[in-house]
């Protein structure tokens, strides 16, 4: 049983480039971030990676990981609601990415938490994509 007041302890991002997909160009930044959404206006933010991966390609097939930077060390669990993902892009001129990733929480009491989306499609005109993890 989780106990409600294990702190959040790290956030990280999986994205997998599928086989004979587009990939992500080199120079496109990528951006991830973790949101609490408490109500419609009201959010607090868990985790988050900002302009990264502007200089690595992510070829199809590959996989790449990367850690998020946590908002704060007193995040815990029972004051999680309902977690949600913003992934942004930033290319250099023209970039199609179709992708998935997988989005993982741990806490201090061992607990682990992960949510994964495949067939996400960004390019330089939709370059936000949201979505509830769970």
């Amino acid at each position: 049983m989780p106990d409600p007041n294990a702190k959040l302890t790290k956030a990280s991002i999986r994205f997998d480039t599928p086989p004979n997909r587009d990939n992500k160009d080199w120079n496109t930044k990528v951006s991830v971030f973790v949101r609490n959404r408490f109500s419609l206006f009201l959010t607090q933010d868990l985790a988050e990676l900002v302009d990264f991966a502007g200089d690595t390609e992510f070829k199809d097939p590959s996989s790449h990981s990367f850690d998020l930077v946590l908002k704060s060390d007193g995040i815990l669990l029972k004051d999680i609601t309902v977690p949600t993902v913003q992934i942004r892009i930033t290319p250099n001129g023209n970039d199609r990415w179709i992708f998935g990733y997988t989005v993982a929480l741990s806490f201090s009491d061992g607990t682990n938490f992960s949510s994964t989306k495949d067939g996400i499609i960004l390019d330089q005109d939709n370059r936000i994509h949201e979505a509830v993890l769970g």
